[in-house]
């Protein structure tokens, strides 16, 4: 009985434990232009896509 409120106990703390690294106050690990980084990757690709769907129109192939 004791081993099983030990084992308890150590579970509860792991768990308060996780808990805690889980939650940081709302500060965010990403870069503050993280958002504008994003943005112009987004743009690079949608840039990349048009160009394939462009070349693939006038390819006259399926």
């Amino acid at each position: 009985m004791k081993a099983a409120r030990f084992a308890a106990a150590i579970g509860a703390a792991a768990l308060v434990a996780l808990a805690c690294t889980a939650c940081d106050g709302g500060d965010s690990a990403a870069p503050a232009d993280g958002g504008a980084q994003a943005t112009a990757e987004l743009n690079g690709i949608q840039s990349t896509l048009d160009g394939i769907e462009s070349d693939m129109a006038g390819d006259g192939s399926p």
